[in-house]
């Protein structure tokens, strides 16, 4: 029998769903090992569906494992690294839907909070330009700075429109900002499509690529402004 094929007791519990659970719990505490005795009492997830849920994202790659072997008996600890929290929050994405919300709230999960502090229902222009905003203000330049500087003419006006979600950059334009800031164009397109309402065109593709997720949100973005 495939892992697949293991079908959990509560019918609302598909696959996705289950696994959209399981990362919410990893989500809402990035950084710490946990334990399954601790990601069951966190999801609430019978043992089987969470047994399922673990090996589908170690094998993914999501997930890591490490076994304490100078414990007796031997203890498995799970880690959700931060250079994945990315892929999570997609793979998340792609699961979220009116049920899997309603699943999350019975097991007292917080799905808002484990997409991160940036709230997950602004607009996608609006999480781009926070996020250059962001990278700007780190390097503690101004936009009469920025305007000054760019490699391609771009008016004080035009850079407040974008950190302010008013128009949305071309590609192009992201990736010149980008490369002044001494960022990577494809990050933060990534950061503004996870942090961002999900576009529903997007979604039912079904595409788990994080960076062909954002061109996509993007694209359809800049579609909707023309």
């Amino acid at each position: 029998m495939k892992l697949i094929d293991n079908v959990s007791k509560d019918r609302r519990l598909s696959w996705n769903r289950k696994g959209g659970l399981v990362l919410t719990a990893f989500l809402e505490r990035v950084g710490l090992e946990l334990t399954v005795v601790r990601l069951r009492e966190l999801t609430r997830l019978s043992n089987l569906d969470l047994a399922n849920q673990l090996q589908r994202f170690i094998k993914g790659g999501v997930v890591t494992r490490r076994t304490d072997l100078d414990a007796f008996p031997a203890e498995d600890y799970f880690l959700l690294s931060q250079e994945m929290r990315v892929r999570a929050r997609t793979t998340l994405q792609l699961a979220d839907d009116p049920k899997l919300r309603e699943l999350a709230e019975e097991r007292g999960l917080d799905i808002e909070a484990a997409f991160s502090r940036f709230s997950t229902r602004q607009p996608y222009k609006v999480a781009l330009g926070k996020a250059l905003r962001d990278v700007r203000n780190d390097l503690t330049w101004s936009l009469t700075d920025v305007a000054e500087v760019a490699p391609v003419p771009v008016s004080v006006a035009s850079l407040s429109n974008y950190e302010t979600g008013v128009t949305l950059p071309k590609l192009t334009m992201v990736a010149q900002l980008a490369r002044l800031y001494g960022v990577n164009a494809v990050d933060l397109i990534v950061h503004a499509a996870c942090h961002s309402k999900t576009d529903k065109r997007v979604q039912q593709l079904k595409i788990a690529d994080p960076t062909f997720r954002a061109v996509l949100t993007h694209l359809y973005a800049s579609h909707d402004q023309q």
